[in-house]
């Protein structure tokens, strides 16, 4: 119950003598969870999908076996809300919940440019958000108290893992990239992790002789790719969500652009319709980062693989760091319900500052644990690489976590691993 709400309810039970400990025992109240995603309306609308049907079947699980223990049994009430990806959309719709709906909680909001707006309405409001895969780093920057971030970092983390994992290459295959090509779509995440490639790559010593963005859903991206093969450069990076990726890397394989890599930022070429529609030859040997490392190196609790066979068997379809993410937010959302006791927005903030999942079976799910610094952002989250090869995503990077005995590709040079 948020500020405005609770002060209605205490006049109100004042003013009927209602005195705790003379109301009749009832069923425990649900505990409404506000959660704005994309669910329509753009090329985010596949994963918000995806999510969308994780965060759902995370929250009949919870309820199935017994809701919150610490509140009586309470379920948890999911009131989802479709951002269409406009942030107009989300900051209408995080006031309505918070303020018409009375919810103890805010997760979502998927992207940047919707998340970063809407969180300030629940930090105005006193109200807890879990934001689970916007990437802006203003986020977490903002003095707020009620803002956390557990399964994503800024854009600079991601921006890092790609160069990383570039010097890595470089060194292992004896074949180093000396330039790069970047290109990234206009909005903050796209703007986020541009400026991070371009800082990153110049203390790599890798030239940059393409930097250029694109407007998200463009019709046409046929001149951008033209311009990239005609600058030749060794490693392409592509920033894109799945409606432009696959638009964008159907171009790249049509036009027979031959680079050592080409390089996704962990969106669209994640997404599960980017190999179906851009097809095994078009796809194979691209490698992305990837907020999780995939069956081959976290499927390996009992509670990993009830995750990963209900996933499959309601849907049909594997999941993938989206609708990972999205299931591991709603079980950090109820350890912190049981830890705080109650559905006070402000006890369920307590409790989320003091989240510590270490070792886990959701921090084993995730690959990375959760805990979260003062400005409520999880600096143990990390990034791996994928490549994909005969359709199947295969993890090259880190080492440590990499798909045992897979030889990553890297054209024009020798195997890696």
């Amino acid at each position: 119950m948020n500020g405005f709400r609770k002060l209605l309810a205490s006049a109100a039970l004042s003013a009927l003598g209602v005195i705790a400990g003379v109301l009749p025992a009832a069923a425990a109240e649900p505990v409404k969870v506000g959660y704005i995603i994309p669910l329509s309306g753009g090329a985010a609308a596949s994963i918000g999908q995806e999510m969308s049907r994780a965060t759902h079947m995370a929250v009949e699980q919870i309820n199935a076996a017994g809701g919150i223990t610490s509140l009586g049994g309470a379920p948890l009430d999911l009131l989802e809300v479709d951002s269409r990806g406009d942030p107009k959309v989300a900051l209408t719709e995080a006031e309505r919940l918070i303020t018409v709906e009375d919810v103890s909680v805010m997760i979502g909001a998927f992207q940047s440019s919707v998340t970063f707006p809407a969180t300030a309405v629940a930090e105005k409001y006193g109200v807890p958000w879990i934001v689970d895969l916007a990437a802006k780093a203003d986020i977490t920057e903002r003095g707020y108290k009620y803002v956390f971030r557990p399964t994503q970092v800024p854009s600079s983390g991601n921006a890092d893992s790609v160069v990383d994992f570039v010097t890595w290459a470089n060194e292992k295959t004896g074949d180093p990239a000396k330039t790069a090509a970047i290109i990234y779509e206009n909005t903050d995440w796209g703007q986020d992790l541009a400026q991070r490639l371009r800082q990153r790559f110049d203390e790599a010593g890798i030239e940059v002789v393409l930097d250029e963005s694109y407007p998200a859903n463009a019709p046409d991206l046929r001149p951008l790719v033209l311009k990239v093969k005609g600058r030749k450069p060794d490693v392409i990076s592509v920033t894109a969500y799945a409606a432009d990726a696959i638009q964008l890397h159907k171009l790249i394989a049509q036009m027979q652009i031959d680079a050592k890599a080409v390089i996704g930022s962990g969106a669209g070429q994640v997404d599960p319709s980017f190999i179906p529609s851009v097809g095994e030859a078009g796809t194979e040997g691209i490698v992305s980062t990837n907020g999780w490392a995939g069956y081959e190196s976290t499927i390996n609790t009992p509670f990993a693989r009830d995750f990963w066979d209900s996933y499959v068997a309601t849907y049909g379809t594997e999941p993938s760091e989206f609708s990972v993410v999205a299931y591991s937010v709603v079980w950090i959302l109820k350890d912190a319900l049981e830890r705080a006791g109650s559905a006070e927005p402000d006890a369920i903030r307590d409790a989320l500052a003091e989240t510590r999942f270490e070792g886990n079976d959701v921090a084993k799910l995730l690959g990375y644990d959760v805990v979260f610094d003062e400005k409520g952002q999880n600096t143990r989250k990390r990034f791996v690489v994928q490549q994909i090869s005969d359709g199947v995503y295969r993890t090259v990077w880190p080492e440590q976590v990499a798909a045992p005995g897979y030889e990553m590709k890297w054209r024009a040079g020798k195997a890696a691993h």
